[in-house]
């Protein structure tokens, strides 16, 4: 799979980050997405260069979720007809899915590669 660029993420959230900082390219700068579905305000904001990711939601000003990776291993925009989402892999089977259409919904999910170490019932 080929690395998340500035117009897949455009295709994705279907409107133009704001740039920190407009002389600089995007792999360089913070990318600040935002758009509104279902009677909520997403933002994702991404610093390409320093693996770096925020995702809030809001509804109404006040948030719902928020989320944010400091290291974020990689980020892929998902190529699936009449599906707008995109998934933050934050370390080996650590992720987080956002999908924007056709409805929104948050899934994250690890899977560990270490027995269960608490008995079970």
């Amino acid at each position: 799979m080929e690395p998340t660029t500035e117009l897949m993420l455009l295709g994705c959230f279907g409107a133009e980050p704001r740039l920190r900082d407009a002389d600089m390219p995007w792999c360089y700068n913070e990318a600040t997405y935002r758009v509104a579905v279902d009677g909520l305000d997403v933002t994702l904001v991404v610093t390409p260069a320093y693996c770096r990711a925020r995702l809030t939601v809001r509804r109404d000003g006040r948030p719902l979720f928020e989320f944010t990776a400091d290291w974020v291993i990689d980020l892929r925009v998902i190529d699936e007809r009449g599906v707008d989402a995109f998934v933050l892999e934050l370390s080996e089977g650590a992720w987080l899915r956002a999908q924007l259409r056709p409805a929104f919904v948050i899934t994250q999910g690890h899977e560990s590669r270490f027995p269960r170490i608490l008995p079970s019932r």
